[in-house]
C-alpha cells in the first residue's frame, strides 16, 4: 500500500486528512509565493445612520442596523465607519458632511409598513463623492421572531453591496461543517456566515465527513459511518430526511455537487483503487467511473463553474497533488508546485465561483498552510502563514474562504478575505473541521 492510500485509509479512520501520518516533509515549494501576498485595494468608506422606525417598530431599527452594518463590514468592500457622529434616526442625510468626513457611501434606513401589512425595509444608498442617490429600495422582512429573519435582513445587506460594487456579497449564506465529539463520533452542523444560528444536522453516534452544499442551497452530501461503512447520503435541508446515494463496497467520500446539482462526483473504492465517479442526483441512478488509476488514487473532486472540468487530488506523481481534467475524460493538468524528487502534499481543492482560481491547502516547513491557484497565469499564492490551515472552502462571492485551524488562536473555523487578508473567527475551539460554504441562500424580496 502506497503512502498516498494509506493516507486515504488513514482519512476515514481519522475521520481528517490531518498532517504528519500522510507524507513525508516536502520541499520548500519553487513558484510559490511563500510571503503572504495581498493586493492592496481602496475601501471607500461608508456610513449606516440609525435607522427610523413607525410606531410600534422601534425595537426591530437598532438590531436591524446593527445586522446590516456587521454584513457591509464583513464584506471588507468598505471602511465601515462605526460612529454615526450624533446624527438622529429620521434627521435629512447631509451627504456634503459625511464627503468631508471622507466618506463615500451613506446607508440610510427606515422600517416601514407596507399596504398589505408586511414589514419593509427600507434602504437608501447616498453617492456622497456625486452628491446622488445610488439606489432606494423597500424589501419584505417577516416577522422578528421568524427563522428566517436574519437571513433577509443578510439578504438585503447584499443587495447593498451589490448596489455599491457591481457584485452581491454573500452574508445570506450558511456553513456546514463536522464537530468531533466526546465519545469519539464527528456529526455534522450548520451555522450562519457570521457564526449565529449554530444547528445540529446529525446525531448519528457516528464519524460523519465531507459535507457539500447543493448549488440551491435546498441539499447537503456527506459520508457517513451510520450503519458501519463510509456511506454516501443527502439530506434535504427543508424536510430533514435522508436518502443513500451510494453504499458501494469500500469507500464514498468527499462528495461535490456539479453546477446544475443534477449530479453528485465523488471517491470511491473500484477495483482496489480509490476513483472519481459521478451519479445522477436527479434520476437516482446512473454511476459513471471518471479516472482509471490502476496503481494511484485520486479523490476530493471540485467542479469548475462551467460543469466542464473537475479539480481532485491524486497520487500518480508519487505524492498528493492537484489537478484538473475535462469531465467526459482527457489528460489531467498539474495545478500544484512539483519538482522530480520532491516531497509535497497538497489536497482538499475548491474552485471559485469564479472560475479562476482554485485554492487548497498544502503542507509547506511541517504545517498546513492555504494557498490559492491562479488558473489563467500559473501563479500559486500563499493565503495563511499562522498555524495549521486546512480545508478552504469558498463563498458564493469568490472572495472570502473558511477555513479550519487545528492551533491558530486556539483552533476552530476562520474566515479569510483572500483580496485584503483579513481574518475572522467564525467559530473557535477544538475539534472543527471540513468546513463547506453554502451558495446565497436567499435573495431580497423587494416590496411592489
Amino acid at each position: 500500500m502506497n503512502i498516498f492510500r494509506l493516507g486515504v485509509m488513514t482519512l476515514l479512520a481519522a475521520a481528517v486528512f490531518a498532517g504528519g501520518a500522510l507524507a513525508q516533509e516536502p520541499r520548500e515549494p519553487t513558484g510559490v509565493r511563500l510571503g503572504l501576498m495581498y493586493q492592496p485595494e481602496y475601501q471607500p468608506g461608508l456610513v449606516v445612520l440609525p435607522f427610523a422606525a413607525e410606531a410600534g417598530s422601534e425595537a426591530m431599527a437598532q438590531p436591524i442596523r446593527g445586522i446590516v452594518e456587521q454584513d457591509l463590514d464583513y464584506s471588507d468592500r468598505f471602511e465601515v465607519m462605526r460612529d454615526a457622529g450624533g446624527v438622529e434616526a429620521g434627521e435629512p442625510v447631509n451627504v456634503e458632511l459625511w464627503k468631508e468626513r471622507g466618506v463615500d457611501w451613506v446607508l440610510d434606513g427606515s422600517i416601514e409598513t407596507g399596504p398589505g401589512g408586511d414589514t419593509l425595509l427600507r434602504l437608501v444608498l447616498h453617492d456622497a463623492v456625486y452628491g446622488s442617490v445610488k439606489d432606494d429600495r423597500s424589501f419584505v422582512l417577516p416577522a422578528q421572531g421568524d427563522p428566517n429573519f436574519r437571513m433577509a435582513v443578510h439578504a438585503a445587506a447584499d443587495e447593498i453591496v451589490g448596489w455599491a460594487t457591481g457584485d452581491l456579497g454573500s452574508a445570506a449564506s450558511r456553513i456546514a461543517f463536522v464537530l468531533d465529539a466526546r465519545d469519539g463520533s464527528k456529526e455534522m452542523y450548520v451555522i450562519d456566515y457570521d457564526g449565529e444560528n449554530v444547528q445540529r444536522i446529525t446525531s448519528d453516534g457516528a464519524i460523519t465527513l465531507s459535507p457539500a452544499w447543493s448549488p440551491d442551497g435546498s441539499r447537503v452530501a456527506f459520508t457517513s459511518y451510520r450503519s458501519g461503512s463510509p456511506l454516501l447520503y443527502e439530506r434535504d435541508m427543508r424536510a430533514g430526511n435522508d436518502r443513500l446515494i451510494s453504499d458501494r463496497d469500500g469507500i464514498n467520500i468527499t462528495p461535490t455537487y456539479s453546477p446544475d446539482g443534477s449530479t453528485i462526483a465523488f471517491s470511491t473504492t473500484v477495483s482496489g483503487n480509490t476513483e472519481i465517479a459521478t451519479y445522477n442526483a436527479e434520476q437516482d441512478c446512473c454511476l459513471e467511473q471518471h479516472t482509471e488509476g490502476r496503481r494511484f488514487d485520486s479523490l476530493s473532486p471540485s467542479y469548475s463553474p462551467d460543469g466542464r472540468r473537475l479539480a481532485f487530488v491524486s497520487n500518480r506523481l508519487g505524492e498528493p497533488h492537484i489537478y484538473i481534467m475535462p469531465v467526459g475524460g482527457g489528460e489531467p493538468r498539474l495545478i500544484s508546485d512539483y519538482a522530480f524528487g520532491g516531497r509535497a502534499y497538497n489536497t482538499s481543492p475548491d474552485w471559485s465561483p469564479t472560475g479562476d482560481q482554485i485554492t487548497y491547502h498544502s503542507r509547506l516547513n511541517s504545517v498546513m498552510q492555504i494557498m490559492v491557484a491562479d488558473l489563467e497565469t500559473g501563479d500559486r499564492r500563499l493565503l495563511t502563514n499562522e498555524g495549521n490551515n486546512e480545508d478552504p472552502s469558498w463563498a458564493a462571492d469568490g472572495r472570502h474562504v473558511v477555513f479550519s485551524s487545528r492551533d491558530r488562536e486556539g483552533g476552530g473555523l476562520f474566515i479569510l478575505d483572500t483580496v485584503g487578508g483579513r481574518v475572522r473567527p467564525l467559530l473557535r475551539g477544538t475539534g472543527y473541521g471540513l468546513p463547506d460554504w453554502s451558495p446565497a441562500l436567499r435573495r431580497a424580496d423587494s416590496a411592489p
